[in-house]
């Protein structure tokens, strides 16, 4: 199987899955005869993205537990050499499917949520943004928002430095008594 890997910086994307693939090694039911890791490439106008992939050869003694190491693995391609025909009893492939169907679920809940929360931001940034451009820290110009004034930091307000001032007063009272 061929399993990829893509980020920055270079070297934490082999490290990465390196270790990744090493958990292969100690998986029960799985015999890994070689591992080979590519050096990591920039990927094209990537901007700092590098990508890298692992070779692994490895056998299995069923094809449920072939199919369980492509979940955990996510490889981008897998090639079975042998047996030339593969055979599932009803027992089998009842739990492969169900296998299939129940994760299928959990990526489907996860994206859902991921959604929803897109959706949630999605409302907090147009909020957001109404209320920029009407205190007139930013405005729209060709459809694009620019800055139109900075927001001065907390502690240069003037509402804070008479504050801080009273502060000072009322410590320095309490040092004359």
């Amino acid at each position: 199987m061929i399993v990829e890997v893509a980020g920055s910086p270079a070297e934490h994307v082999k490290e990465s899955l390196e270790n990744h693939v090493k958990v292969l090694k100690d998986s029960k039911e799985v015999n890994v005869n070689s591992i080979s890791i590519s050096e990591p490439k920039e990927v094209v106008d990537g901007k700092g993205v590098y990508t890298c992939f692992s070779e692994v050869d490895f056998e299995a003694e069923t094809f449920a537990r072939v199919s369980e190491v492509v979940f955990d693995f996510m490889p981008s391609s897998i090639e079975i050499l042998e047996p030339s025909k593969v055979s599932l009893d009803t027992f089998q492939a009842t739990n492969l499917l169900n296998n299939i169907s129940g994760r299928m679920h959990k990526y489907d809940e996860v994206a859902m949520m991921a959604q929803a929360k897109i959706n949630e931001l999605k409302k907090e940034s147009i909020l957001l943004k109404k209320l920029l451009v009407h205190h007139g820290i930013l405005e729209e110009k060709d459809g694009k928002l620019v800055q139109k004034r900075i927001i001065p930091p907390k502690e240069n307000t003037p509402e804070v430095k008479k504050t801080e001032e009273e502060n000072l007063k009322k410590t320095k009272k309490k040092t004359k008594k």
